[in-house]
């Protein structure tokens, strides 16, 4: 069984083909920077895979019988879509596809599309829906923890993380075995935190204190001066949903999906300390 991971250079792409490296998986890296894929996954079977050149997707898709599906949020729908069909024309068995927390209540959200596309689309799939992740912390913020703040539009709303790696257990269950056809999985963390509780968990596995800083939805869009606009009325819609207690759902999934509870954000902070010295 041979398995493409889209967008590998991505946060849960990475971790996705790092797992299934991990377990012994025949594992197909499909990245558009190429080079970076090589240097992150060294040995490694890479190939292009470019959504702005629809003739790549054919050539990555060809000969695999799973597909893991990152896709920029950006180019949803239209290049999900078009990486569906051409996994439909391959022959490709099941695909598996990120999405996000809460995209039902808007039938026409981008990410509902692609959805929509890949239930009609005959293909045995499974769809991944988690909240925000805690390694944005130690990734796009990290300069942030490391200066002493954080600053997010969140005010008082609650959030149940998740962890990265436990989205790329999930996804590894989907993609290797039985019993997660026509599944729609919510991975969310095993609590609901304020970003003041960040800040708290991230003072204690730092020995240094941390605060959080709630900043409005017009400092949110200045930080963001320059950021494609997609993305920036992405950040500000979700922000809005923090703030009015939508984000605070915690289930089971991840549980159901691997057997195993979620990793909580004491642990996560604790793993990652050396990204903030």
């Amino acid at each position: 069984m041979t398995i493409l991971v889209s967008n590998a250079n991505g946060k849960v792409g990475h971790e996705v083909a790092t797992a299934l490296l991990a377990a012994g998986q025949s594992v197909r890296i499909g990245a558009r920077a190429v080079d970076k894929a090589k240097a992150a996954f060294p040995g490694a079977r890479i190939i292009e895979l470019d959504f702005a050149r629809p003739a790549t997707l054919a050539a990555a898709v060809n000969g695999v019988d799973a597909v893991f599906s990152a896709t920029p949020y950006e180019l949803l729908p239209k290049a999900e879509q078009e990486l569906i069909a051409a996994a439909k024309s391959a022959g490709v068995e099941r695909f598996v596809k990120l999405s996000a927390m809460g995209v039902e209540g808007d039938p026409s959200s981008p990410h509902m599309l692609a959805e929509k596309a890949l239930e009609e689309s005959g293909l045995s799939w499974t769809v991944l829906r988690p909240t925000f992740f805690m390694q944005n912390y130690s990734t796009m913020m990290a300069a942030s923890v490391r200066s002493g703040a954080i600053y997010e539009a969140a005010g008082d709303g609650a959030t149940s993380f998740v962890d990265v790696r436990d989205i790329a257990a999930v996804a590894l269950a989907a993609l290797t075995k039985p019993g997660h056809a026509g599944k729609i999985y919510t991975l969310t963390g095993p609590a609901a935190l304020t970003r003041a509780d960040v800040a708290a968990a991230l003072t204690q596995a730092l020995g240094g204190k941390v605060a959080y800083v709630a900043v409005d939805d017009a400092a949110l869009r200045g930080a963001m001066a320059g950021a494609p606009p997609a993305l920036t009325e992405l950040m500000s819609a979700l922000y809005g949903a923090v703030r009015h207690g939508y984000t605070a759902h915690v289930g089971d999934d991840v549980a159901k999906a691997t057997g195993r509870p979620p990793r909580d954000f004491a642990a996560f902070a604790a793993d990652h300390v050396a990204a903030w010295r």
